[in-house]
């Protein structure tokens, strides 16, 4: 048992510094600490207290809101573990070892580490850094630039690898091996396995996960994914459980490598367009790729070009969804694009289309409405002295360094879009119903006219 539990502690050594050093997420160590606590033998013990002793202040900055739930879970259950005792259960932990871990865990809740654990934590931060720019190193020359994300694997993912397969590994996901009914093969003596129902349940959910990828296949089609890649693509992003979820399948499948990030852009937009309403989760992860690839902001603004070139054979739902997920993107911190997109939209006021009518309307009521005052100001000075943006273009190099050049131009000349939405605001807007006095949207409308009039009499 001794040799047993020193190899426990061993392997678990190794996850916690996987986690300290970046390599995986703080999920699949709060998901090992709630088995250990629900267990609560002895071993289960000691393992808690390994892992609050080596990353347990990584773990409180990270999700400090799972370790309140953390410390109520093991209050409850050192107070069984207590009537276990008074009860002379002979399998219960001595009552010395549950005082220490509750003591030790509410510490780390108050943010007062103990003496030993700085030690620790000095040692794992001078390591951390050396590591960190091996990573740095390694992403940079995979996808071009610095990429900060982790392994964001759970414990049960790990426990159904052998049935689900590993998805995490590029090619590894799979539905085989689905008559496994015990994870590591053969079934000890003393515990007999259902076998029928083992493999009942084993194939039931190998033949679910296969008509999801067949479903997810046939909708791909359906939508005119008409290469392997925007297939692959389409299959990640609509069955992926959010954006981070999303964000990192794709890292990992390389599909945010230069040029082969075009695709995932547009497979963005179409995907946005199709829904039966607007889901922000298309633009947060289009905000991701462009964090992550800084020149998917420019094949972004050339797909909501050749967008603008079809508002007329788009139906109204499709109209809305650009429209919002558009003021989106503009209206975010990180500037994924500026209004000089809307540079190739037609204005014609004696004869503007209902189209394009329908999606300037949404497009600025959506910015209005989610965005303060002076952020609009910043939004419709874009390109104007009062505005320090330059206009970058990111452009492919043929060279085998992998590099992309930068090539700057002059501040866009955006005058003629200015005078043209100044028109359309006093013209549409201006006698929206949403604009009510002391309104959100009417402060907004008045400052975006402002913005417009005085920016083309400074030019």
């Amino acid at each position: 048992d001794e040799v047993i539990n020193k190899k426990a502690a061993n392997l678990l050594l190794i996850v916690c510094y996987l986690y300290n050093y970046g390599v995986i997420h703080c999920t699949l160590i709060y998901d090992l600490v709630r088995d250990f606590i629900r267990n609560f033998t002895e071993i289960d013990v000691e393992s808690l207290l390994i892992i609050l002793s080596h990353c347990g202040q990584q773990l409180r900055a990270d999700d400090p809101s799972a370790l309140k739930e953390i410390v109520l879970l093991v209050k409850n259950r050192a107070k069984n573990a207590d009537d276990s005792i008074d009860g002379n259960d002979q399998d219960t932990v001595d009552s010395s070892r549950i005082e220490y871990i509750v003591d030790t865990i509410i510490e780390l809740k108050n943010n007062k580490p103990r003496k030993q654990d700085l030690v620790l934590r000095e040692k794992t931060n001078s390591l951390k850094k050396s590591i960190g720019r091996i990573k740095s190193s390694a992403s940079q020359s995979l996808a071009g630039k610095k990429s900060g994300s982790c392994l964001r694997v759970t414990l049960r993912d790990v426990l159904d690898a052998e049935t689900k397969g590993r998805w995490w590994m590029v090619g590894a996901s799979w539905a085989g091996n689905q008559h496994h009914g015990k994870l590591w093969g053969e079934n000890d003596a003393d515990e007999p396995l259902d076998q029928d129902s083992s493999q009942l349940e084993s194939s039931s959910s190998s033949k679910k996960a296969s008509d999801e990828e067949d479903g997810l296949l046939s909708l791909a089609s359906s939508q005119r994914m008409n290469t392997d890649a925007r297939r692959s693509i389409f299959c990640i992003v609509m069955g992926s459980s959010d954006c981070n979820d999303a964000f990192e399948k794709l890292v990992r499948q390389g599909m945010l490598k230069p040029k082969a990030e075009r695709d995932v852009i547009r497979v963005i937009i179409q995907c946005c367009g199709e829904e039966k309403a607007f889901n922000p989760f298309y633009a947060y992860l289009a905000m991701r790729v462009c964090e992550f690839q800084q020149k998917s902001k420019f094949t972004l603004m050339l797909t909501f070009w050749d967008a603008f070139k079809q508002l007329e054979s788009f139906p109204v739902r499709k109209v809305a969804n650009l429209a919002k997920l558009l003021a989106h993107l503009i209206g975010s911190a990180n500037k994924c694009l500026t209004i000089g997109v809307l540079k190739r939209v037609e204005f014609s006021p004696s004869d503007m289309p209902e189209s394009v009518v329908v999606f300037l309307s949404i497009f600025l009521s959506a910015l209005f409405e989610s965005n303060e005052v002076e952020h609009i100001h910043k939004i419709f000075a874009h390109g104007t002295s009062n505005s320090s943006m330059a206009v970058k273009h990111h452009v492919d190099s043929d060279e085998d360094d992998g590099k992309d050049k930068v090539q700057t131009t002059k501040k866009e000349d955006l005058s003629d879009l200015r005078e043209s939405l100044s028109v359309f605001l006093l013209q549409y807007l201006k006698s929206s119903p949403k604009n009510v006095e002391g309104s959100a949207f009417h402060s907004n409308l008045l400052a975006a006219i402002e913005t417009c009039d005085e920016s083309n009499t400074a030019s």
